[in-house]
Order: structure tokens, then sequence, then C-alpha cells
């Protein structure tokens, strides 16, 4: 058959295209949970390896043995806007030592949101998005009446952008087979998707093939995935991570390739001569020496539990290089997070979110551990208590307040008598009336311990002194929780026990991050909080909205609205702060159009902080940032009362955040 070239067409290119990129808002198609039962089948060859391989998450398990390992799984998966919101396991059979996950980050390349601005849950833009189309070059070639293929690829060489093809039924624009290429987060990727065939369902893959080579520090580790959606067994909920091989038999939907069948077979010889070989003794501290301690080192630790894996949890690395980072303050920082969570019921939920930071720099551990009881989800209903030792505190006006207070002692210019740590707890219950009002009631503790002990004992002071007080927050949302955030913060002092320092204090805080097409974003921010009183006891002034960020975190936490160059000293020192933030991000800006370094680039941020309190008006922060697969950077640069102050930067290791 001939085949006609429209490129050349720019009405009929436009009309196809446009079909296709109006193909579910044209059709109303509801993006509505999927429920599916997907067999998955996969394939791993370890191509070349190193001692590396064993601190990259998810790779210690086939950092050894054979080169090649292979696997089944049959899962029960809920599908909503592209994602995999929750995926039970039913079957597992596996030749990957103790039956292990390995690079879970492929999962989410098995269903393409291909309609979406975004392929993958805010990465990668996609071609078929009216919003992306400019990024993108295409040609149109009629296969025949009804049919067309749509080649596609980026005007810029860019990770966030991809290239390829797909066949489409030129008629309604619905997308029948697409083909994507790519690489991103250090995964070269082929994506060959067969779409579902009508309704929600042609939406997203029936039957989709993935391949794709890792490469890092020498590593080489090339894989496939083969899945295939809505098959109609479905398993009952007893059945949970079973090895049955015999079902697995029975519920394949494709025969074995032979390469997977000679792997297994390989498997299950080495496993029956090393049962003869080795010792239950050897066997025992092999496991314990080797699979225990060295996996759990080195290698994050995750898992769910309950009768239907209503529980996760998620444990940081003990001992990972990767987890390091930098900023000027701080110095080095060794980062360690546990997250934990178990679901009663669809709305109530308890969950654990455990952070801590060791600076190398100021010698001390820091750590913050809030534990939150969501009771009602619909309202954002939740109990939370808070510990936390906070950062090492510059209080500078003590020294002068204990003079003022003690006329007749000595000796009290000490260096590190304005230095204290700060440790705390807190209760809080938070309720939103409706999208547009909520509000919160607590109570916070405090207990400030004088770093110098000794010179205050010797000057016949107090080294500790503790803090009580209600507090209460107001927020108002005026266009619900997708719009800017105004809130009210009061907090009221009072003598309880120990706790005799009485103040009152004010917040007022207005926030917005305003999202914009192909990944772009501006996050404002504007606020400001002041003392009304404080009695002879209250040396310190301590704000809920202005604070030292005690633990360095990456990219997609505080990087955004925080100071970064701004000493520790200035957040205390003040009855009153005005302070403003203004970040812009995007995927495509500055440093993306250098050839070879900007196709790495992932996101890009230029930022301006300002603050004004005592002895600071004001304090201006300037800066540039990026974050690529390997490392977030930023620059900035400070003024203080409109002349420069310093100059400084901010470094995180982002490898395998989503891994």
């Amino acid at each position: 058959m001939t085949q006609r070239i429209f490129s050349q067409s720019k009405s009929t290119k436009s009309l196809i295209l446009n079909r296709v990129m109006t193909y579910k808002d044209r059709e109303k198609i509801p993006d509505d949970t999927i429920k599916t039962n997907v067999y998955l089948r996969y394939y791993f060859n370890r191509v070349k390896k190193n001692a590396t391989l064993n601190i990259i998450p998810t790779m210690y398990a086939i950092s050894r043995g054979g080169k090649e390992f292979a696997g089944e799984s049959y899962n029960d998966v809920l599908i909503n806007d592209g994602e995999m919101i929750k995926s039970t396991r039913r079957l597992n059979i596996s030749t990957i030592p103790h039956f292990k996950n390995t690079m879970p980050t492929l999962l989410k390349y098995l269903t393409p949101d291909v309609y979406d601005k975004t392929l993958l849950d805010n990465q990668l833009l996609s071609p078929f998005n009216s919003h992306n189309q400019k990024l993108y070059k295409y040609k149109i070639i009629e296969i025949d009446d009804t049919h067309a293929e749509i080649t596609f690829h980026p005007k810029r060489r860019n990770t966030q952008l991809v290239s390829g093809s797909a066949t489409v039924n030129s008629e309604t624009g619905q997308i029948l087979r697409v083909k994507l290429n790519g690489e991103y987060d250090m995964i070269n990727f082929h994506i060959d998707a067969l779409m579902g065939k009508q309704g929600q369902r042609s939406l997203y893959p029936e039957i989709c093939d993935i391949n794709s080579t890792f490469r890092f520090l020498g590593n080489k580790i090339t894989c496939s995935y083969h899945s295939v959606f809505d098959n109609l067994v479905t398993l009952p909920d007893t059945l949970v991570d079973s090895h049955d091989e015999a079902l697995m038999d029975e519920l394949r939907p494709t025969p074995l390739p032979e390469n997977i069948e000679e792997i297994y077979i390989r498997a299950d010889s080495i496993a029956k001569e090393k049962a003869l070989r080795d010792t239950p003794k050897k066997n025992r501290w092999h496991r314990i020496l080797w699979d225990l301690i060295g996996d759990n080192l080195v290698n994050r630790i995750k898992g769910n539990f309950g009768s239907d894996n209503q529980g996760s949890f998620r444990l940081s690395p003990i001992i990972n290089p990767l987890y390091l980072g930098y900023s000027n303050s701080k110095g080095i920082t060794y980062k360690f997070k546990l997250n934990a969570s178990y679901a009663f019921t669809p709305s109530q939920e308890i969950s654990l979110n455990f952070r801590a930071g060791y600076s190398f720099k100021q010698h001390q551990f820091h750590f913050i551990t809030p534990l939150t009881y969501t009771f009602n989800r619909k309202h954002n209903g939740y109990v939370q208590y808070e510990i936390g030792n906070g950062n090492r505190i510059t209080y500078a006006n003590i020294v002068n307040h204990l003079k003022n207070d003690n006329p007749n002692l000595q000796n009290l210019d000490s260096v590190n008598m304005k230095y204290f740590k700060d440790f705390h707890m807190k209760l809080v219950a938070n309720y939103d009336i409706t999208p547009k009002w909520g509000g919160q009631v607590g109570v916070v503790f405090h207990k400030r311990s004088a770093v110098d002990r000794g010179a205050f004992h010797e000057a016949g002071l107090r080294a500790r002194y503790y803090s009580f007080a209600p507090m209460l927050k107001l927020k108002y949302r005026p266009y619900g929780y997708k719009g800017p955030i105004f809130t009210v913060d009061y907090e009221r002092g009072i003598h309880a026990g120990l706790a005799d320092m009485e103040y009152e204090r004010f917040e007022f805080d207005a926030s917005w991050l305003r999202k914009f097409n192909r990944l772009r974003s501006l996050s404002m921010r504007l606020g400001g909080g002041f003392y009304t009183s404080q009695n002879k006891s209250s040396y310190f002034v301590d704000y809920t909205n202005f604070r030292d960020e005690t633990i360095p975190v990456g990219w997609n936490d505080d990087w955004s609205g925080e100071f970064q160059l701004l000493r520790s000293e200035w957040y205390n020192s003040s009855k009153y702060y005005i302070r403003g933030n203004v970040t812009f991000e995007s995927p495509l800006m500055a440093l993306s159009l250098i050839p070879y370094v900007g196709r790495l680039m992932e996101l890009e941020r230029v930022y301006m902080n300002f603050i004004f309190v005592d002895h600071l008006h004001p304090y201006i922060e300037y800066g540039y940032g990026f974050t690529n697969r390997f490392f977030s950077f930023g620059v900035f640069l400070a003024t203080k009362n409109l002349a420069y102050d310093r100059i400084g930067c901010r470094f995180a290791i982002e490898l395998f955040n989503d891994w």
C-alpha cells in the first residue's frame, strides 16, 4: 500500500495531532481508579559490576552469584491518574536471592500516562499533550484510511523529553500503540505499549514491554519487563506473596522465553547442589553476616505488614555515602530517615516520620520525630506528637540580659555562653472545617540548655530554661487546597511547673505554590511575626515560621522558601521579623541550553529571599540552583543592609531518591 506523507500539509497534521491531544477530553473519559490483574515477567543481566554495586538501593541482591536473573509475579493493581497507587503481589517466582525487589523504579514505566502533561507522575513531558507540543517536532504518515503513524523527537535534547512513534486512529485520535525512547535517572529505556481497546482502559496499556540499561560507576545492568494487564483470574485476598510455581504455570498468559526457562533450570540445579554441599551452620552464618548485616547496612530497608499490607515502613541505609549533604553553615551532614504507617481504615491512619542528621562541622546529632494519628482524612483531621532536639541555637542577647539582671557578676563574656541546645515537645490537633477554613490547637514545651553549663554554674546562674505555651493556628485558603494559604499563629507562654517564661507572640504567613505547564512552578511566601510581651525570665525569642532548618535535606524538601546563608544568630535575635521568599522552577531554563550538560538537567531554580529584623534592613539572598540524576547544587549571594555580605553554596546527593 502506498503511504501518504502529511508532513507538508499543516492543516492535516494539525487536525490529527489535535485529535490525539484532545482524545481524552473529547471522548469524556473519566480518570477513575482501575483495578486490574497484572502478570509481570522480568529479566536482569549483570553485564559489568564492581564493589559500588553494593551501595545502590535494591542492587545488593544481584551483586553476587550468577550474572543472569529472572522472575515472574501476579499482582492486584490499582491505577489512578496514570500511577499505580496500590499493588498487592499474590504470586512471586524469582531467581533473585530471597525474592528481593530489584530496580522497582522501573515499575512506573509500565503505565505511561500518554495523554497527560507528564508520562510518569511529574516526570517526562508527554509529546501527546497540547501544553508540550512546542517542545517536539512531529511527522505524520498515513497507513490507511483510518490509521496513521506519528513519529516525534524533541527540539532540544533534555532528560525530561522523549522520542519515538505512535500508531493512532486518525479519525478519533486514539493511540493504539506507542513506542517511547528516553533516558532518565541513569536509566536508558525503550517502552513499547499496546494500549487498551476502549473507554477508560484505552488510556493505559494492555501489554507493555520495557527494555532498559542502567550504568553507574562502571556497573552495567540490562533488564527487560513484559507485563500483561486485565488477566481474568483474580486470586483470593488470603494469598499474598506466594511462591507456588505450579499455580504460576496455570496463570501465565504467554509462554516463557527459552532464556528464562534456562535461568530457572540453572537456578534449581545450583540450589540443590548448594543444599548438599553447605552445612546448616554455614548457611546460618552466611545469612547473618552477608544477607542480613551487609544488605541492611548499605541498602534501604522497606516492606509491608498486616493482613492486607495496610502497614508499610521505609528505613534509610545505616551506612551509605549517598546520604551525605553539605551546606555552608553545617558543613557535611549525614542524613537518616525512617517512615512508617499503618492504615486502620481508608480514613484513619497512624504514621511516624523520623528524621535525623549528624553535622560533622558542629559535632551535633539532630533529630525530629512527628508521630501522627489521622482520624479524618477528608477534613485533614489529625493529632500529632512531635519530639526533637533542634539546632544549637544562638541567643546573642542573653549575656546582656544576665548582666542587667545580675550587675554584681563578672566574667559573663564567655563566647560559648550564648549557645544553647533546644529540646522540644509539641502536641497539636488539626482539623479543616471546609477546604477554605481550618485550625490547629496545641501546646509546646521547650528545654533550652546552655552548651557551656560550667560557665553558668561558676557564675551561680541557671544553665537550663523551660517554657510551656498553649498555641493556636487559624488557616484560610480562599480557593481551597490548590490555591494560596493564609495563616495566623498565636502562642502564649505561661508559668507551669519549671516553666516560668511568660510571653505572647503573633505570626502571620501567606504562601502559594503556583504550578504551570511543562513542570514550571512559582513558589511565593510572605510573612512576619512579633512579640507583644515578655517577662524577665523570657530571654529567648523563637518563631514558628522563621527558623533555622536543623537537618539539611534535598531538592524536594526545603530548598525553596528557606535562607541558605543567614547566620543562625539572626533567627533568635529580634522581637520582630518580616520575611519574603520567591522561587521559580523550570526544567528547561539556562543550563539546559548547553550541549551535553543540558541533556542531564532535570530542574533549575532561581531564588530571592529577604528578611527584616533588628540591625538587618534588609538582608537579601539571590540564588541559582539545579538538580540532576546525581546531585543538587545551589550557589547563593547575600547582601546585608544593601552591602555585600558573603557567597556560599549548598549541595545534596540526589542519587536513587526514587529507587
